[in-house]
């Protein structure tokens, strides 16, 4: 039995611009220490050792813990590029780059493939390129108002 899953094939030198873009600009893509995704030395064992502490200190002075998750699997496909676009602003982007980014996404194209049959091309308008080496970054910059802005609960995203 073989298992259909979805692919995504970037090309060599849509790899290389990407990781060109990140290694000039990397200080723009830092994120809040509260979110651990796609950062250097860290991972999900991470996250697991700082929640499991955090609910020993609080249970072990009798205060109850509540805990909540949000799965966002989803939005990774379907972010929104215009709202990334006013965050990036925010994060004072130089213009040559954000104008850079604009294109790049506006020129993203896909197909799915199904059965063996590939459907026409079309342009992608929501999401982030899967296989991008820009696409965890630019989804980390997109959800991390969520961490920051959070007065009462401290988030560990993966």
């Amino acid at each position: 039995m073989t298992l259909d899953r979805d692919i995504s094939i970037s090309p060599l030198i849509s790899k290389l611009f990407e990781l060109a873009i990140l290694e000039s600009f990397s200080s723009l893509f830092e994120t809040s220490d509260s979110q651990f995704v796609f950062k250097r030395n860290l991972s999900c064992s991470h996250v697991i050792y700082n929640v499991r502490n955090v609910i020993e200190n609080y249970t072990s002075h009798g205060s109850m813990v509540n805990v909540c998750s949000i799965d966002l699997s989803k939005a990774f496909d379907r972010m929104n590029h215009y709202a990334l676009y006013i965050k990036l602003m925010k994060r004072e982007f130089p213009v040559a780059l954000l104008v850079l980014l604009e294109k790049w996404f506006e020129m993203s194209v896909t197909c799915v493939r199904w059965h063996g049959h590939d459907s026409e091309f079309f342009r992608l308008i929501a999401g982030v390129r899967q296989g991008g080496v820009l696409s965890p970054f630019l989804f980390a910059i997109f959800v991390d108002d969520v961490v920051k802005k959070s007065p009462v609960c401290q988030y560990w995203l993966l």
